[in-house]
Order: structure tokens, then sequence, then C-alpha cells
């Protein structure tokens, strides 16, 4: 594929939540979520420097809130390999 070798000095990978990446059709469907964690493996192994991955707990959408847990890739990279920080939702005026 056309990242193959390809490294930068920052990566930032967003939407790191079950149902967005990976995708919640892919859940049903073992190859797909193959596919996915292997995306998810070329994302994090381009990064030379600094690795960032986010993800929303909470999300509006239509009105509708809804509570996100991270991606199981996530989950998936060694302990120690991960620094957590969090940001309040309130903001100020």
């Amino acid at each position: 594929h056309s990242a193959k070798g390809l490294e930068f000095p920052y990566v930032f990978l967003v939407g790191m939540e079950e149902g967005l990446f990976p995708h919640k059709m892919s859940l049903e469907e073992p190859g797909r979520l193959e596919e996915e964690r292997r995306l998810a493996y070329v994302g994090i192994t381009r990064a030379m420097q600094n690795l960032v991955m986010t993800y929303a707990e909470t999300r509006r959408l239509y009105g509708s809130e809804t509570y996100n847990k991270v991606s199981r890739f996530v989950r998936e990279v060694p302990k120690g390999l991960i620094q957590e920080v969090r940001f309040s939702n309130s903001v100020d005026p």
C-alpha cells in the first residue's frame, strides 16, 4: 500500500472510538475487523517521534448524546507506551 516505508515526525489518529474505528459494521465481520486492525497498525507505526490518538468519551449528534469506549486498537498498545491526557469538557466564556 502507499504508506509502506513512509514515516513522519508526528502522526495524529483521531476518532479512536469503538464503533467509529473500528467501524461498528466491521465488528460483525472478522475479515473487516482485521483489515481495520492492519490499518491502525500502519498509522501507529508511521510515527517517528510522537503519536497522538484521540477519542471522544461523549458525542452529541442530531440532538442525542452517545457515550463511547476507547478503541480496542488503543487498548492493544502496551500500557507503558501510553500517556493519557484528559481535558475538562467545560468551556470558559
